[in-house]
């Protein structure tokens, strides 16, 4: 636990949750949308519109808040792979972003770092987890091998 929480407290300095785009919208102009041929016209209506980018920058670029992601991890890691987008109120408001990287040269038992962001800060559930200050006093809860937290309007969960 102690090595998830030291990781998670590196990657929180990097992450900046702040306003990026003037309109506060997605922008979905570099972003291919990934389509759900396999369920019904009510069921999309549904669903998230999901984007994926040809890059982190462009991904990075699209969303309207500002994220850094970390250029060094406690481990030997991969690039960051791009991004995943969620838009999860099918306006480009409200979005759920996914960073993913894993670790170099252990392919029987690789480490798997995703950061999600949500672009609006989240009740954080804190009976089945612990409770734990980082490094900057803000306090985010442990549980299941993640580490979630809310900053500048974005909530984050690590794992």
């Amino acid at each position: 636990m102690k090595q998830i929480i030291t990781v998670s407290a590196l990657i929180l300095f990097f992450l900046v949750g702040c306003q990026n785009n003037d309109n506060g919208t997605l922008d979905t102009s570099k972003l291919t949308e990934i389509q759900m041929n396999d369920v019904s016209d009510a069921q999309k209506e549904k669903m998230p519109i999901t984007y994926e980018a040809t890059s982190v920058k462009e991904g990075l670029s699209a969303l309207p808040f500002e994220i850094k992601l970390p250029e060094k991890l406690p481990f030997d890691a991969k690039p960051f792979q791009p991004p995943t987008i969620n838009d999860m109120s099918r306006d480009g408001k409200k979005l759920m972003v996914e960073f993913k990287t894993t670790s170099k040269g252990n392919a029987e038992q690789p480490i798997i770092l995703m950061i999600t962001a949500l672009n609006s800060e989240e009740d954080l559930e804190s009976s089945n987890s612990e409770e734990v200050k980082l490094n900057n006093e803000e306090t985010a809860y442990y549980t299941n091998k993640s580490l979630s937290f809310n900053r500048d309007g974005v909530s984050y969960t690590i794992t």
